[in-house]
């Protein structure tokens, strides 16, 4: 049976406002956050050890995976690169294109996706199961900045993961593109290695840095106020995961969009 127009635009409109006020509340908590990170007073030894363990669940445990990842976006990447300019003719653009696919592309979205698939569901779980089960009431009764001891360090630990990641991640599938340069042409891999040095611009380490280390800290406070906003019983858990886990990507894509503009712009 369809929708009355009546019915349909009231849906769209609960949709609508519950999208803005969801963005208003996170561009709110980044805000916080950017004033809390930078405030010397914040980074006491609860918050610091919080922000330690977050970077070794969320990056240092991530980092098998990501090599072995590396691995073969080097390696696919060289091939896939080096077969399509022999078939045109432009060899010469070899070392620029494995560099910018490697470094500017591929290196930030593998780590932000890794540490969100790894990451994402467990800190949101652990923040909702908190809140569910009145740890959170015990920490507000005690005088407890929630913000500062349970946001501020998950999400700058979430957006130094990604960041540490891309760049293990960039050396790790550069050296396998080397490797495989070394196979398929005879020459010295101190020859591949130049030329991509060589071939690397000031707005690929840009992109590095920007694509790897703000859709981090932006999966980071959307994980945060999911677990956070989390109320009633334990089986709104899955329920907060699965929007934190679908959000983060969103948001993440949204970042890697925003950037891809301004960069080629």
């Amino acid at each position: 049976m369809s929708l009355r127009p009546s019915t349909a635009l009231r849906i769209i409109g609960r949709r609508t406002s519950s999208l803005v006020r969801w963005v208003f509340y996170l561009a709110s908590m980044l805000t916080s956050f950017a004033i809390e990170a930078v405030s010397p007073s914040t980074w006491k030894y609860p918050v610091r050890d919080r922000l330690s363990r977050q970077i070794l669940f969320a990056g240092v445990e991530a980092i098998p995976f990501t090599l072995l990842v590396a691995v073969f976006a080097g390696l696919s990447v060289f091939v896939q690169c080096l077969f399509w300019l022999k078939y045109t003719g432009q060899m010469e653009f070899l070392y620029r294109m494995v560099s910018a696919l490697l470094i500017r592309e591929a290196a930030p979205f593998m780590a932000t996706i890794v540490v969100i698939f790894a990451s994402a569901s467990a800190m949101t779980t652990e923040l909702a199961t908190m809140q569910t089960s009145g740890q959170i009431d015990l920490l507000r009764a005690q005088g407890v900045s929630l913000f500062r001891f349970l946001a501020v360090p998950r999400i700058l630990g979430f957006g130094i993961a990604v960041l540490c990641l891309s760049i293990i991640f960039s050396a790790v599938a550069l050296l396998a593109a080397a490797m495989a340069f070394i196979i398929a042409t005879d020459q010295m891999r101190g020859e591949f290695f130049r030329g991509v040095i060589s071939s690397l611009e000031p707005i690929d380490l840009f992109a590095l840095v920007s694509k790897s280390f703000l859709p981090g800290i932006c999966a980071g406070a959307v994980c945060c106020y999911e677990g956070l906003r989390t109320r009633g019983a334990a089986t709104e858990i899955p329920k907060a995961v699965s929007r934190a886990m679908l959000r983060s990507v969103t948001v993440a894509v949204l970042i890697w969009g925003l950037i891809v503009v301004a960069i080629y712009a």
